[in-house]
């Protein structure tokens, strides 16, 4: 049913989401806790996580709403 692969796909993204920030947390806190970086190091990577979590999120975002329009569009009988 079409009904049931657009929930499907909807939990993907979410899974995906969810993949990506726990990963980022992981990866960025190892970064700063065992490399200990030089604090201009660790200000300008903090600047680059941040951008890039905007835009990852901006897109995840935008692609969860289309996924729920189409949820939307497809009627209980399909």
């Amino acid at each position: 049913m079409k009904l049931d692969r657009v929930k499907e796909e909807i939990a993907n993204i979410r899974r995906t989401q969810n993949f990506c920030v726990t990963g980022f947390i992981g990866s960025f806190s190892y970064f700063f806790i065992n490399v200990e970086p030089d604090p201009n190091i660790r200000t300008v990577s903090s600047i680059v996580l941040a951008i890039f979590l905007f835009f990852g999120f901006f897109f995840i975002g935008v692609s969860m709403k289309e996924k729920l329009k189409e949820l939307e569009k497809t009627g209980k009988d399909e």
